[in-house]
């Protein structure tokens, strides 16, 4: 099945209707995608796969009740982030309530060298740079960069996935991990050398 902009809405109804193309449309379409979102919380790739397939059996069996999803790619990272963040937490043995604490959970973003912000000459001392700039970043604002630059995800469903009761906080999110990045270059003439 192939899926594109208005087709992932398409082999989305189908699913819904019970299609097995569909699922197994939905399944290798999205599991790749999912996956590389949930590596970035965790390096446990088993604990990933589990968690993205109980997801998926969950889907199919309950599949009529998902029929009105408006933004399929935000309905899918919300709640497998859920599902996987509540794993993290039941394998680490100590449960929150709240989810979205920075220290609750991790969020790696590891540049790769062909991304085109980095894409110019000497790219293994930019990409180094910058991992380091990034690294200094909190987990949401990683995650919330991630989403936005990697993902194209617009501003309302980043403050949908990250559980944020505002749009205007994922934006402020965005913009403060910009700001934080321009002012660790701008102390570090080194690091501006670099880029």
């Amino acid at each position: 099945m192939e899926v594109g902009q208005n087709g992932d809405i398409q082999l989305w109804e189908q699913f819904c209707r019970g299609d097995r193309r569909a699922f197994d449309g939905v399944w290798t379409y999205w599991f790749p995608i999912l996956f590389k979102y949930c590596n970035r919380f965790t390096e446990d790739k088993g604990l990933i796969k589990d968690v993205l397939q109980d997801f998926f059996i969950e889907l199919f069996t309950s599949r009529s009740r998902r029929n009105n999803v408006q933004h399929l790619k935000s309905y899918l990272m919300i709640a497998v982030r859920r599902k996987l963040l509540r794993a993290i937490n039941q394998q680490k043995a100590r449960f929150t309530e709240d989810l979205g604490d920075d220290e609750s959970y991790g969020f790696y973003l590891d540049l790769s060298a062909d991304h085109s912000i980095i894409s110019q000459q000497d790219l293994l001392n930019r990409k180094q740079v910058v991992q380091h700039i990034v690294n200094g970043l909190s987990n949401r604002q990683r995650e919330a960069i991630y989403l936005y630059f990697f993902e194209n995800i617009g501003y309302e469903s980043i403050a949908e996935i990250m559980s944020m009761k505002e749009v205007k906080y994922a934006r402020t999110l965005i913009y403060r991990a910009l700001d934080e990045m321009r002012e660790v270059l701008e102390r570090n003439k080194q690091l501006t050398e670099l880029l």
